[in-house]
């Protein structure tokens, strides 16, 4: 059998199918090494590890976050392994004592809840999670909002805002989440994720009201990953935010909402301005991509194109908006042709 090799902290080595040579040993410095048993999604096989409405999911995580490379491959790879390893689990009553399908009749809570996961997942390794951290920290984002099964759908979906009641009968569900689930699930740290991912970094949040490092890791990770996919997701009521646009509000809510170290792990995890991608500024000028500050992906280097009217730029014009703060992307053309062929080399 070929198969995936990583490190301890849960990072790819070795793609299956490649010889581990001496060089490749003393290269990595490989000391201990873990194997998943997990096989990538095929439409062809009867066999599949998930079903069809689970790779649906798992597939359009990379059409709503990945477009065309939002993730760096590497993490998500792994991420998504660790997911559905747990969701297999739990479909074949293998080790997971929860049924994840309960959530499916709440369609947007199911999509959320694997969202949700690979994101945090995605940060732990960033992070150097190893495997037993990251495989409850994916646990405990799948289950996060188990309590909301016993929320009434019509507070759940309602449309409009709600009455200060109705604010009060969701902010039990973190607790109803680790009443439900205390007696079949034993970790501990699992529990903490799915009570206090709606706590916040000053102390603002639900239910406990904790603050800073009181807050379990696992939980802050979970708590920014929920936020990040909730700005971002369509609702029958708003569009979604473009993730750019959702990362910057993240951002501004470092050290009131969110941990600084969790933001920052997160924001190194992303590519939101592909080399050559077509973005307008709020200048109203369009341009591309041509570098990408290291850990910064919110401020690219631009290459002006067309001015605020749409008229090509007669004097070559490079922007650094990482130097003129006033400057700002206001959108990304993933649909330029250039851009799109990339896309379909990269098998998006």
């Amino acid at each position: 059998m070929e198969l995936d090799l990583f490190d301890a902290q849960g990072c790819l080595l070795l793609e299956k199918g490649k010889t581990v040579t001496k060089d490749i040993i003393e290269r990595d410095q490989m000391r201990e090494v873990y194997v998943v048993t997990y096989e990538w999604i095929n439409k062809n096989h009867s066999d599949t590890l998930l079903s069809t409405g689970h790779q649906h999911h798992l597939n359009s995580l990379k059409r709503v976050y990945y477009e065309p490379n939002f993730i760096r491959q590497d993490y998500l790879h792994t991420a998504t392994t660790i997911v559905a390893k747990l969701i297999r689990k739990s479909k074949e009553n293998s080790g997971l004592p929860v049924d994840l399908s309960e959530l499916e009749s709440y369609d947007y809570s199911y999509v959320h809840s694997v969202n949700v996961a690979l994101l945090a997942t995605i940060v732990g390794l960033q992070m150097g999670y190893g495997p037993l951290m990251l495989n409850n920290l994916a646990l405990g984002a799948l289950l996060h909002d188990w309590g909301k099964l016993m929320i009434p759908c019509e507070i759940l979906d309602k449309p409009s805002g709600l009455t200060a009641r109705e604010f009060e009968i969701i902010k039990q569900h973190p607790g109803l989440g680790e009443q439900m689930l205390r007696s079949v699930i034993p970790s501990e740290e699992v529990l903490k994720i799915v009570r206090q991912h709606h706590e916040r970094w000053n102390g603002q949040g639900y239910p406990d009201c904790l603050s800073g490092e009181a807050i379990y890791h696992g939980a802050q990770i979970v708590a920014m990953a929920d936020v990040f996919d909730a700005l971002t997701a369509d609702r029958p009521y708003r569009k979604g935010l473009p993730p750019y646009h959702a990362l910057e509000m993240i951002l501004s809510r470092v050290n009131i909402n969110f941990s600084s170290d969790v933001v920052k792990a997160f924001r190194s995890s992303l590519i939101l301005y592909p080399e050559n991608s077509r973005v307008t500024l709020n200048t109203g000028e369009t341009g591309t991509v041509i570098a990408i500050p290291l850990g910064l992906p919110t401020r690219p280097v631009v290459r002006i194109i067309s001015d605020w009217e749409g008229h090509p730029v007669k004097k070559e014009k490079i922007v650094d908006l990482l130097h003129d703060l006033s400057l700002s992307v206001s959108a990304i053309d993933f649909s330029s042709a250039h851009l799109t062929q990339d896309m379909r080399m990269n098998g998006v």
